[in-house]
């Protein structure tokens, strides 16, 4: 046997793996008491409630998709060739990535567990399932439209490519034709949507807003998403945040 064959796992991933093994009991807990319950129908209710909203949104994305997506995203390819930042949006991408962001969120949730500061357990709890539903309602959304990313090709009005048969190997429906909506924009405002809700303090909330708008720049900048993506992200980001936060509201009071 030739052992030079075999190598030792990275470090990362013998980390994380650890990582899982003491997060464990937090997420069995996390889901014994019920966090997820009732979000859906809540967000059916949100949907009715904020029908104006809705459609004011659907409209503007009509309009970013017919007169926006694609000048502006000629217009950053352009202006990168000049201004050569596309590292420092690519890394702010990679802190919108969903597991980055419920990783994040889970981390600062045990350490306030560890430190006996409830209320900001409780906000992370709310704020991890948030997370939580916006990747699921994320992979979903995909699947549905199916639109092409503009680094595949400068076409807005791609969409359904997969059923049209011209998607190729099931396998771009991993990131090829997976463009609608961003799924680092959902995960990031469904994340922070809690943290504006439960916390009044301005200036934390103006920090918490700067998170997910960078990351919704980062997306269009490194043409990964239109910016109509983005939009339609910010929108079922909200709407997921708010749900959660609503239905489990009642545990911030109760401790």
């Amino acid at each position: 046997m030739n052992f030079f064959t075999y190598h030792m796992p990275p470090f990362l991933t013998v980390m994380g793996f650890f990582y899982i093994l003491v997060a464990a009991p937090f997420i069995i807990n996390l889901l014994l008491s019920g966090y997820w319950r009732g979000v859906f129908s809540q967000l059916i209710l949100n949907c009715k409630e904020h029908i104006r909203l809705i459609l004011a949104v659907i409209a503007l994305v009509i309009g970013f998709i017919i007169w926006l997506d694609l000048p502006l995203t000629v217009w950053v390819i352009e202006i990168d060739k000049s201004i050569h930042c596309y590292t420092f949006w690519d890394f702010i991408c990679s802190c919108g990535e969903g597991g980055f962001v419920a990783g994040l969120i889970f981390s600062v949730m045990m350490l306030a567990t560890y430190f006996k500061r409830n209320y900001l357990a409780g906000v992370c709890k709310i704020s991890f399932m948030s997370t939580v539903y916006g990747g699921l309602a994320n992979a979903v959304l995909k699947f549905i439209f199916n639109r092409q990313r503009p680094s595949i090709g400068l076409d807005q009005w791609h969409f359904f490519a997969f059923f049209r048969s011209d998607g190729g190997h099931v396998n771009d429906l991993l990131y090829a034709y997976n463009s609608m909506p961003s799924g680092h924009t959902i995960s990031t405002v469904a994340a922070i949507v809690p943290f504006l809700y439960a916390y009044k303090n301005k200036a934390l909330r103006v920090g918490l807003l700067t998170y997910p708008v960078l990351v919704g720049i980062a997306r269009i900048y490194t043409v990964n998403h239109w910016l109509s993506d983005v939009t339609v992200a910010s929108l079922f980001g909200f709407l997921i945040g708010l749900s959660v936060y609503q239905k489990n509201e009642w545990r911030l009071k109760h401790g």
